[in-house]
């Protein structure tokens, strides 16, 4: 019974010693530090350069074997053109303006043949009308007085010259049509109005040689033959000198003027902008398109023997050598991210280093989330093991405070009072607010409330523990 009684007495010593002693805790101790604080985000991986290619030709594709995720190196050929419509364009080019040429400088040396003809015409118009002029200054000096004795011949004479006048106006007329016609190029009305003008001209000449035929009554047998002959002349010369202001009607009107061979000229040199034209599209074509950068394809638009036009979309390619994350920052974080910051980026578990290099000055919702800015971080040293479209986790490390007081984050609690912590002071828990500043994740600046040395409780605890025992667990 005594035994019995010692050992029960031993259990009630022992149960009342752990149920009353201290309760142990993890702990940390404030002191000083150098702290990070960090933003935390989550983006996708993408190519630092991205570029679609377009095509510069519009042609039928007849080599292309990129799919989405094939890897390309710089001058690589992606796409291959079938030529034969570009040549067919090119040669049709060429041709025309062979022809273009070819008229320009028909009708020019046409045109120059015309103008010499033109100046002949009238060099022998000015020869005709002093030649005239010479014959009836001769004839009127032949006895002015003996004239009134020759009215009945002169009553002729008027008849003759009205019927003269007539002829003219007819033959002036005539050679209009005739100009017309050979503009239209109207060979039957050519035919039928060159042989009235030639009769024209045989009336003129008959009625000339009757007038100058008529004989003065009072004119000695040597004045009378001399006029006779002086008219015969005349005759002629008019004759000649019609024929002569006829040709030079028709010529005029067949030579070009200025405005008009510009024109020609700025025809033959379209045609001539079209064969440059034709041969850049056929030597774009010839060339194809070359990979500018290593990359991965990340879309295709084309396939064998599609027919592509002039700007469509071909494919599109994002650089490989130097890559990026883009990651969304809220409003709460995005005044905390400058340029030039570090990160630390998570791709399926490897672990690499980065750069903040672009921040846009826009925000965007995705996803029925609320707007965020994209940020892209630059990955220093990218491996085969980064993979585009792949998500990543990144860290920005913000803002680098050395030297500062810090507790471990998980000390750290907050109400609506403020933030505070739990401390195990004089052997008791104690409860104690606090100011912090940065928040690293793992550590946070504690700018008032604690002191050096001091031990926080960074186990779960809540108000129902403050004042009773504790200690730190070993």
């Amino acid at each position: 019974m005594a035994a019995s009684a010692a050992a029960l007495a031993g259990v009630v010593f022992v149960l009342t010693y752990f149920i009353g002693g201290p309760k142990k805790y993890s702990t940390g101790i404030a002191e000083l530090s150098d702290i990070s604080e960090n933003v935390d985000a989550t983006g996708d991986v993408h190519g630092m350069d991205s570029m679609t290619y377009y095509s510069e030709v519009a042609a039928p594709v007849n080599y292309f074997e990129l799919k989405v995720g094939d890897t390309v190196k710089k001058g690589e050929k992606a796409v291959g053109y079938d030529l034969y419509d570009l040549k067919t364009v090119y040669d049709r080019a060429v041709i025309s303006s062979k022809a273009a040429e070819n008229t320009v400088n028909g009708q020019v040396k046409a045109s120059d043949a015309n103008q010499a003809k033109l100046n002949k015409a009238k060099s022998d118009i000015e020869i005709y009308r002093q030649n005239y002029a010479l014959f009836r200054l001769v004839n009127d000096y032949v006895n002015q007085g003996q004239y009134q004795e020759d009215w009945d011949i002169g009553c002729i004479a008027d008849g003759i010259n009205k019927n003269l006048a007539q002829k003219n106006a007819e033959l002036s007329q005539k050679a209009a049509e005739l100009q017309n016609a050979q503009a239209k190029q109207d060979e039957e009305q050519i035919k039928s109005l060159t042989h009235d003008i030639e009769d024209l001209y045989k009336e003129i000449g008959n009625l000339n040689s009757d007038l100058a035929g008529l004989p003065p009554a009072t004119l000695t047998p040597e004045e009378y033959a001399q006029t006779v002959i002086n008219g015969n002349w005349m005759s002629d010369i008019m004759r000649n000198w019609t024929e002569s202001t006829t040709l030079k009607n028709t010529y005029e009107n067949q030579i070009l003027n200025e405005y008009q061979k510009d024109q020609l000229k700025n025809n033959f040199e379209l045609t001539e902008l079209g064969v440059e034209s034709a041969a850049q599209e056929l030597s774009k074509a010839e060339a194809g398109v070359d990979i500018l950068y290593d990359g991965i394809v990340t879309e295709s638009f084309v396939s064998n023997g599609s027919m592509v036009q002039k700007g469509a979309p071909l494919f599109a390619v994002e650089s490989s050598s130097d890559m990026k994350v883009d990651v969304g920052i809220s409003k709460y974080d995005i005044g905390k991210i400058e340029k030039g910051q570090d990160a630390e980026i998570d791709i399926a578990g490897n672990k690499y280093t980065g750069t903040v290099f672009a921040i846009k000055r826009f925000a965007e919702a995705k996803d029925s989330d609320k707007a965020k800015v994209t940020v892209s971080v630059k990955i220093n040293e990218p491996d085969d093991k980064v993979y585009i479209g792949l998500e990543a986790d990144v860290t920005i490390r913000t803002r680098m405070q050395m030297g500062v007081l810090t507790v471990p984050s998980e000390a750290v609690y907050a109400d609506d009072e403020g933030d505070y912590c739990y401390l195990i002071r004089g052997g008791k828990v104690a409860k104690q607010y606090i100011t912090t500043g940065s928040d690293s994740g793992e550590r946070v600046e504690v700018t008032g409330g604690l002191e050096k040395g001091d031990v926080v409780i960074t186990d779960a605890i809540t108000d129902e523990s403050i004042g009773k025992r504790a200690e730190s667990a070993k």
